[in-house]
């Protein structure tokens, strides 16, 4: 690691980097033509605050927070865009700023599984980086999105920079273990109606907004979307899917689903 003096002290080559970038930022807004650079510390702050959001980045001091912000670069996707597709490098993970993102399986007839879904404030695409194999599964934009990235090396150095950092990402992948034994156990215990009622208060928890009448889950979602998040057939989930209107657990409409009584359906887990 390099060290420069500043002051009479000692500092990273790294917070040599963000001091010079924040000496850059004073000096350019103090000329009149800074409508350019104003946008850039909006986004930094954008970027922080939604940093601020997200356990693997709690507990970290300003300094650190901020010189990982400085280093994630932001991307717009259109909807349908694809992200990376199955086998790709795994070159950068990926920071939901806005938007959200799903990530599927293909089999070799082309037929796509869902099996996770990200909305804002989450992080995907942080395995390849670590264990350097391609992509397990593609990512695609389900509506236009704002996505920050960091690069591998960018991100194996914050790591090694950072106890908490490391710390964090170790919670964040034993939960990322705990939620595939999760869904293998639905996949091998559950019948097909508590295999959906489990992922439909998921998705009320991680994408859900209460209003008068229950929980609306906050995407569009095809019963086709649906079968491939459980495993399961079109036909299977669309009888559920009557079932539970049937007994209004829920409704359906324009392809939002609002859970009109929460506690019942989690009766049927």
């Amino acid at each position: 690691m390099g060290f420069i003096m500043v002051n009479n002290k000692t500092i990273t080559q790294q917070q040599s980097n963000w001091l010079n970038y924040k000496v850059g930022v004073a000096a350019a807004l103090s000329h009149p033509n800074h409508r350019k650079l104003n946008h850039t510390m909006h986004d930094l702050d954008d970027r922080l605050h939604i940093l601020r959001q997200m356990p693997l980045f709690a507990g970290l001091g300003e300094l650190e927070l901020s010189q990982l912000a400085a280093d994630f670069r932001p991307r717009a996707y259109h909807q349908g865009e694809t992200i990376f597709h199955e086998g790709d490098p795994g070159q950068a993970l990926y920071v939901v700023a806005h938007g959200r993102i799903r990530i599927y399986i293909q089999n070799e007839e082309g037929q796509e599984t869902s099996v996770i879904l990200y909305g804002p404030a989450t992080l995907f695409g942080e395995l390849s980086v670590i264990d350097e194999r391609p992509r397990s599964a593609s990512a695609i934009a389900m509506e236009d999105s704002i996505l920050y990235n960091l690069d591998q090396a960018q991100f194996r150095h914050h790591l090694k920079q950072s106890p908490q950092l490391a710390l964090n990402f170790m919670q964040t992948l034993a939960d990322r273990v705990r939620y595939s034994t999760s869904q293998v156990e639905s996949l091998t215990l559950m019948d097909v109606p508590s295999r959906l009622a489990r992922k439909l208060m998921e998705l009320a928890r991680d994408h859900g907004r209460a209003q008068a009448e229950g929980v609306i889950i906050n995407i569009t979602l095809t019963q086709t979307d649906l079968a491939g998040l459980v495993g399961a057939t079109r036909e299977s989930v669309n009888k559920t899917i009557r079932a539970f209107r049937q007994q209004k657990l829920i409704k359906m409409e324009q392809g939002r689903i609002t859970i009109l009584d929460p506690e019942a359906l989690r009766q049927r887990l």
